[in-house]
This record gives C-alpha cells, structure tokens and sequence, in this order.
C-alpha cells in the first residue's frame, strides 16, 4: 500500500509562466534555475537536477528519487470532470485527493501505470465505463508505482510517455485509467509555449523517435494519419496499437 505518492512536476525555463497549481506538489527544475523558479514560485517545494540532456532522463531522476510518484506538465490549467457540467473544475486540494485515491487504487488492482482520460469533452465521456486497464495515457499527468522492470530511454527527446506505455504494455499488459477527469492543458502549448521541451523537439528528433519506438516495440506504434476532424500535426506524429 502506497501511503503518499508525491506529486512532481519537471520544468524548464517556464517560471514566469507556470501554470499548474496542486496542493502539495514538488517542482523538479536544473540546479542552474533554482533561484529564478523560487523567487517566481515561492509557495511550492522545489527540488533540483543536475544538468541533463532531455526529459527521459529528467522524469528518470524523479521516478529513482520517489519510486511512487505522480508526474504533472507545468502547462496545466484545469483539471475537469467529465461526469457532470455543474462544478466541473477541481480545486487544487481536490487535485490531490484525486491522486491519492487513483494511486491507493491503482495499488489495489496491481497496475503500476495510472491516469486519466484524454478526452477533454464531457459529451464523449461513456458513463458505463468509467474505469478502464488498458489504452494510452497522456504524458501531461500519469503516475508510477515502484516496478524494476520500467524506465524511461534517455535515447528519446520527446516520446517518454509513448515509450512508458508501450513498456508497462509488455510487461505488466494493463494499466489504470480514471477517464471521469482530464488534465486539460494550454492550447497549444506543447510546441508554441516557450520553455519545456519547445526548442528541444525538431523534426530530426521526431522521426528519430518513432524510429526507435518503431524498432523496440514494432506494429504497436505507429504513424498517425489525418481522419476527418482528427489533425495530422507533422509527418512523425504517433500513435498505440496496443493488441492486449
């Protein structure tokens, strides 16, 4: 039984625009931002990494230090339930309580990868199924419970949480999903917001990444195409085709 799972959110270079605010939670930042991210942010704990070369290795770092861990983006402006449109939005509190509850039952049913629904609209939001052990789960907001045989390839630049997923799916074959809430990003804030991994993500990295998620995990990754109201934002863009 997990007693507390931390709550973590890595950042880079966004604490004049950091964005998430959950009760308790811890910013992990480089060691060289340390001052800039406590004289913006002075209310939350902040912990410090040594210079690392992408967000594998940071959310490594994290996931060794903490072992049961939640890890949160600093892009987040709400988090929604689906299940209802009257007091939709969650307090900071109840964020945390949320995560607490998901993690003691993610626990209970032996999943070691747990989150929530990535579907931002409540109208697709399937009342009969609330729960679910298997499907993609956002790298935005997902959490980890102690297991040896996950981690993070530092070889990625930015499809950590494809390659995560893909790992508890051979290994474990399920995972927990809370699809009664969303962690609902900043629009577009993934490749136009300054700081995170803008600047680091470039098409030579994208196609690098689904090469090698490609190479370790075969026909359960890939190619997203264009369907209907369903955007192809580059070439490269990815998708599960998880057979379990």
């Amino acid at each position: 039984m997990v007693s507390e799972i931390k709550i973590v959110c890595p950042s880079r270079k966004r604490a004049r625009n950091f964005l998430t605010n959950i009760s308790n939670m811890i910013i992990c930042v480089d060691e060289n931002e340390f001052e800039e991210y406590k004289k913006c942010l002075p209310n939350f704990e902040i912990i410090v990494h040594p210079s690392l070369p992408n967000l594998a290795a940071i959310r490594q770092f994290i996931y060794n230090k903490y072992e049961n861990v939640f890890m949160v983006d600093d892009d987040i402006v709400s988090i929604q339930r689906l299940y209802t449109t009257k007091e939709s939005k969650l307090t900071p509190d109840e964020v945390y309580s949320l995560i607490q509850r998901t993690a003691t039952i993610a626990t209970d049913v032996g999943a070691s990868l747990f989150g929530f629904n990535n579907d931002p609209s409540p109208t697709h939001y399937n009342q009969h199924k609330p729960f679910m052990m298997n499907g993609y789960i956002n790298g935005c907001a997902f959490g980890l419970l102690k297991n040896k045989k996950l981690h993070f390839n530092t070889k990625t630049v930015a499809c950590e949480s494809h390659w995560i997923n893909l790992l508890n799916a051979y290994h474990n074959r399920y995972c927990f999903i809370d699809k009664r809430f969303h962690f609902q990003q900043k629009a577009n804030s993934t490749f136009t917001l300054l700081g995170g991994q803008t600047g680091k993500r470039t098409m030579s990295s994208e196609r690098a990444d689904t090469l090698l998620l490609k190479k370790t995990f075969g026909n359960s990754i890939q190619v997203k195409k264009q369907q209907n109201k369903t955007k192809q934002l580059h070439e490269y863009q990815r998708v599960l085709n998880l057979k379990i």
